[in-house]
């Protein structure tokens, strides 16, 4: 319980960091990804309390397989709807192309969902199951705390 207790007075303390960060810098040369990275670091490093020794192990398996997903849906969100726009949009295409796509997209569903089930795999080997689990909430707090601030400084900035 006192555990705990600390944990959310670290995690309190970190948000009140990241929040304070985010008021005090340009919103642009904040919410860049290397920025990002490091804060969702410390974020999850702090929501799962690693120990040194499974630090040690959980960051290269966390980093190779999220640098696979995050490779996937890039091409999957970018490169896809490059090549279509570059051929006219959606309504130029014909259904053999469109067909074709479709299976890119399929190959890279199933890739991201691949990799995702190999990092979860993994990541159990080297810490108990509740971290794991822990680790799936603690990266949708923090997307959804970045979305937040993000949607909070463009409603500022339309101001």
């Amino acid at each position: 319980m006192m555990t705990k207790i600390i944990n959310m007075k670290k995690t309190m303390l970190f948000l009140t960091f990241l929040f304070f960060v985010f008021a005090t810098t340009n919103a642009q040369q904040m919410m860049n990804r290397e920025n990002i990275k490091l804060l969702k670091t410390s974020y999850i490093t702090d929501a799962l309390s690693l120990t040194p020794a499974e630090a040690e192990k959980f960051w290269p398996v966390y980093n190779l397989y999220t640098n696979k997903i995050h490779e996937s849906k890039f091409k999957l969100e970018n490169e896809i709807f490059k090549q279509i726009n570059a051929q006219g949009g959606i309504d130029n295409l014909t259904e053999k192309k469109a067909q074709e796509y479709i299976e890119k997209t399929i190959l890279l569903e199933e890739n991201i969902t691949a990799n995702q089930t190999k990092m979860l795999r993994e990541l159990s080997k080297i810490m108990p199951a509740k971290k794991v689990i822990l680790l799936q909430k603690a990266e949708k707090d923090f997307n959804r705390r970045i979305l937040q601030e993000y949607g909070r400084r463009k409603r500022i900035q339309g101001q």
